[in-house]
């Protein structure tokens, strides 16, 4: 009795083929569009993510060059040496408009030794570029110097007799 209240098109499975109906069409453009949405958002996506990694990329650099201080400094290079009793040192150069800037690293001094910083020039001068009383472990200190960075031959730590302690080169 059921049966006989249902039109025929009612037992096919699914519409016919030449059928172009609207419930179809109102799906198809909504998949189209939905479609078009996430492409759209997938390369707004690429494109924010592409404009963060440079721009991370270009303040790493900016800062990695001195630049982030407020100044137009040119890192002239890094001197290292080690001496036969242990002692490290390594030493940033960096050239400024008013001459040298250094930052040096140094390792290995006995506890208690009156310490200097000189920079060895080319010409043979020497400038006293900073001092500390050493102590155990690791010392990182700023000093500066009246000359240019390419003119700086090495880079040494003087104890009170002025004899060099380590030199980097």
């Amino acid at each position: 009795m059921l049966m006989e209240e249902l039109p025929p098109e009612a037992a096919l499975n699914g519409p016919p083929r030449d059928a172009d109906h609207l419930l179809q069409r109102t799906l198809g453009t909504v998949r189209d569009e939905r479609h078009q949405a996430v492409l759209r958002r997938g390369r707004i996506t690429a494109l924010t993510s592409t404009f963060v990694v440079a721009g991370v990329l270009a303040g790493g650099v900016w800062l990695g060059q001195g630049f982030g201080l407020g100044g137009t400094d040119n890192a002239a290079g890094i001197l290292q040496g080690t001496s036969v009793d242990g002692a490290h040192l390594a030493v940033k150069v960096t050239d400024t408009e008013g001459g040298l800037r250094l930052v040096a690293t140094v390792d290995g001094m006995q506890d208690g030794e009156a310490c200097w910083l000189v920079v060895h020039t080319k010409d043979g001068r020497t400038f006293t570029a900073g001092s500390w009383r050493a102590h155990d472990g690791e010392v990182t200190l700023a000093g500066s110097a009246m000359v240019r960075a390419e003119d700086v031959t090495g880079v040494s730590v003087m104890n009170h007799d002025h004899q060099p302690l380590v030199t980097a080169s």
